[in-house]
């Protein structure tokens, strides 16, 4: 039977976890959404029941419908594989005048695959029975079990809104990062071994697949007398299994060569070979040495993208890790929607999700191998809207790429400015296409962190100051002659002024331009300074205002509007 058709039905049963995950975390973000809607602690407690309450039973309701949308597709596969893989000897049998008893009429064949499609069923019971996600605590990620998401993580973060700690925002992106980066893990206590629900799940099922195609090999090689088999061959296979694939061996063969039996040989964990009775004489190989010998050197061959270099194998894997990537992105943008985060925060979103797309696509056709988007549509919620072309082009390339840590570091700096923060897509245009101004803005944005600046002086006039410092006083000299070459940030903090001096806690006033000016070239008083490792300094004091600069370097450091004290006795 096709691989294809294998994969294609393993697929759909994994979507069907896919689509769990999925539930879960909106059902998680639906419940964020609610709390953004209370106003104050203790509304919160009248109302935690029934925001954070009764997720058990939601819990639950959703993984009995999962198994049962799972157990007849899994049940219509097995079916399929056994009437195609059991049937397909049949000639052989009549060609050697054995006995072809059909498959219903075989108890003992029966018997082992009930019993092999009952271990299913148990086994996608058990990727059901722990879940859980990876949850950053105190800076660590640790795995935490899906009751403790609900009854601690989300009631905490629900908290941290309504007790003003973070606002809505702020924590609806940190639960749907988490999430979605994590994905819904099934977790085995016993071993410490976690997977990605949909990964155990499409495991569960192709282990159950491949036992059925082994029990029906072993019975029809030992009812038709043979002790060799062909293993199949596929394109991409890994290193170690290269080696064996496409070959005739012996059963003692399949243990001693190809592993059969051990989790990382034949039919082991993630393998997707098969092995089929061969009969010497009547037989003809689907692979010959030669053809082997040449696929495998092709297959080698490493093909380069974006300075890297990948064996067919090894592009495989990074097609594999892309669309998983893809599909959590996709889930991301879902979410953010659902709880209506801020519009150009999605569309960021959205523009990495078509990099995401179109990297994949350059990278098939650089390989030379298929498209699996099936694989990326998983979710079954079909395409996610994307951008316009005008839209994507507003984020610069680089951003798209750091798009959830440009998200984090724009919301640290808008927490500090408030209303005064740029738009994402300006901050993004500063960051990347400006770099001299965005380093403008962060001394900005620390000066009013530390407050040094008034809050009340916007980043537009901390800017014009700055030019304007540039242009009209660097290149000047000063009255001793010293030119003037350029100005520290300090010196824009002392002129904008404060309305509370973090160190004297008063207020601090401003010094203008034409006082620097002033200072510089026609000073009342100047006063030379060493300090204790070396580093000198000179004041000019004018009769408005007084500046620090650096002899050596004729870079201005500070200024200071001149003490009343000091005007009245010049």
């Amino acid at each position: 039977m096709r691989n294809e058709y294998k994969n294609q039905m393993a697929n759909e049963i994994a979507a069907n976890y896919i689509s769990l995950e999925e539930r879960i975390i909106q059902d998680i973000v639906r419940r964020i959404k609610k709390t953004g809607e209370i106003t104050s602690t203790a509304d919160w407690q009248i109302n935690r029941l029934r925001i954070i309450g009764y997720s058990t039973e939601d819990i639950e309701k959703m993984l009995k419908e999962t198994l049962n949308k799972s157990y007849p597709e899994m049940f219509e596969l097995y079916d399929n594989v056994i009437n195609w893989e059991y049937v397909r000897n049949k000639d052989i049998y009549e060609q050697i005048n054995a006995e072809y008893i059909p498959f219903k009429e075989n108890n003992h064949l029966l018997q082992m695959i009930e019993a092999i499609t009952q271990q299913g069923v148990e086994d996608l019971e058990n990727v059901t029975r722990s879940l859980g996600f990876y949850i950053d605590q105190r800076g660590q990620k640790i795995l935490t079990p899906l009751s403790q998401v609900y009854t601690k993580y989300l009631d905490n973060a629900c908290y941290d809104i309504v007790s003003g700690a973070f606002d809505y925002g702020s924590v609806l992106r940190r639960i749907i990062t988490q999430l979605t980066n994590s994905g819904l893990r099934t977790i085995d206590y016993a071993s410490g071994r976690h997977n990605r629900v949909d990964v155990a799940a499409r495991r569960a099922v192709m282990t159950g697949l491949s036992q059925i195609t082994g029990k029906i090999t072993d019975y029809n090689a030992k009812k038709l007398g043979t002790d060799f088999f062909e293993v199949a061959w596929h394109a991409g296979a890994r290193p170690t299994h290269a080696v064996w694939q496409g070959k005739v061996w012996t059963k003692e063969q399949l243990v001693s060569v190809c592993g059969l039996g051990t989790v990382t040989g034949l039919l082991g964990a993630n393998c997707y070979h098969e092995y089929y009775p061969f009969f010497p004489g009547i037989s003809e190989r689907n692979w010959t040495d030669q053809w082997l010998e040449e696929k495998n050197q092709e297959e080698n061959e490493p093909k380069e993208f974006d300075g890297k270099q990948y064996t067919v194998y090894e592009a495989k894997q990074r097609q594999r890790h892309m669309e998983t990537a893809m599909r959590a992105q996709r889930e991301k943008v879902r979410a953010l929607e659902k709880g209506k985060a801020d519009r150009q925060e999605i569309m960021l979103h959205k523009a990495k999700y078509q990099a995401q797309l179109n990297e994949y696509t350059r990278f098939s056709k650089r390989m030379k191998l298929r498209k699996e988007r099936e694989r990326i549509y998983l979710d079954m919620q079909g395409k996610v809207a994307t951008n316009s072309k005008k839209q994507n082009a507003l984020f610069p390339p680089e951003m798209i790429k750091n798009a959830s840590m440009d998200v984090r570091q724009y919301k640290h700096y808008k927490d500090i400015l408030g209303d005064n923060a740029p738009s994402l897509v300006k901050f993004g245009q500063m960051k990347y296409n400006d770099s001299k101004r965005f380093e403008l803005f962060q001394d900005y944005t620390n000066s009013i962190k530390s407050g040094m600046i008034s809050p009340l002086s916007d980043f537009k006039n901390y800017v014009a100051l700055y030019n304007k410092v540039n242009r009209e006083i660097i290149g000047r000299r000063s009255f001793d002659g010293i030119k003037i070459t350029g100005q520290r940030k300090h010196l824009i903090e002392r002129v904008i002024g404060t309305m509370s001096d973090p160190k004297t806690k008063k207020i601090r006033s401003g010094v203008s331009i034409d006082a620097i000016t002033d200072a510089l070239e026609h000073p009342i008083k100047m006063i030379e300074k060493v300090d204790q490792e070396g580093r000198k300094s000179k004041k000019y004091i004018g009769r408005l205002g007084t500046v620090t600069l650096n002899p050596d370097t004729g870079e201005l450091i500070q200024c200071n509007p001149t003490e009343a004290r000091f005007r009245k006795e010049h």
